[in-house]
């Protein structure tokens, strides 16, 4: 299996957990700017050779990337993104930052927002990963949100299983056992470290390892867990028996 890392935090100190992973591997890093992307790809670059650094992009004034984002916004990011040559991460959530707001302002913009995101992702379809809500691949509201598209990309499900309840933890892991073809999607895990919540509950090396075990068994071959800053010796541990 191989065994991904979201780094939404950059810094020398988080990057410098790449130390403990031996194996090839891919990093996501979120920044701002393509600029600061680069100054920590080098950075994350210096601590480990054999490993691909993938630009996970933060959108002004909305964060994360919906159709409910500023087009302004969404056409600066995109015209920028084509000026590297990075993988990428496209993040689909609703708005972290003034949503209400959001949501109001851009009703009117929706439509063009949604065609500009579909239309990006389908001319980088080959290099874009995104992130999607647990439920966004099977529910037709999520799709009309556009929070998930018809387009043959890799999607990786955020089944972070220390933020959901016994009974929406089996909902996903139903969902995820019923995917015929598992070659477009990993599943993102976790949390093994906050992230802008602030909040979000820390998974135990043994639930980790309790969560590699159905990934595995059901025939997905790619993890990205969530998030680097949190790795230590316990969970490198258990993650060295999937490789």
């Amino acid at each position: 299996m191989k065994i991904e890392f979201y780094e939404e935090f950059p810094s020398k100190e988080s990057l410098k957990k790449l130390k403990l992973i031996k194996s090839p591997s891919k990093l996501f890093i979120a920044s701002k700017s393509i600029e600061e992307f680069k100054k920590y790809e080098k950075i994350a670059k210096s601590y480990k050779k054999n490993i691909e650094i993938a630009y996970w992009p933060i959108i002004k004034n909305s964060y994360w990337i919906s159709p409910f984002s500023n087009t302004k916004d969404l056409i600066e990011l995109f015209n920028g993104l084509k000026k590297i040559n990075n993988s990428l991460l496209i993040d689909l959530e609703l708005p972290l930052k003034n949503k209400w707001k959001m949501y109001i302002k851009n009703i009117l913009s929706f439509r063009k927002n949604k065609k500009l995101i579909k239309n990006f992702l389908e001319k980088n379809k080959r290099r874009i990963t995104t992130a999607e809500y647990p439920f966004a691949f099977v529910s037709r509201f999520m799709k009309f949100l556009g929070l998930n598209y018809n387009i043959n990309y890799e999607r990786s499900i955020m089944w972070y299983s220390s933020m959901l309840s016994e009974y929406i933890n089996n909902k996903v892991k139903k969902n995820l056992t019923e995917i015929k073809d598992k070659s477009n999607y990993s599943i993102s895990l976790g949390t093994i470290a906050t992230g802008i919540l602030g909040n979000e509950p820390i998974l135990s090396s043994e639930n980790i390892e309790r969560d590699l075990e159905f990934v595995k068994e059901n025939g997905f071959n790619k993890v990205v867990i969530f998030r680097l800053g949190g790795l230590n010796k316990d969970y490198v541990k258990v993650l060295n028996r999937f490789i």
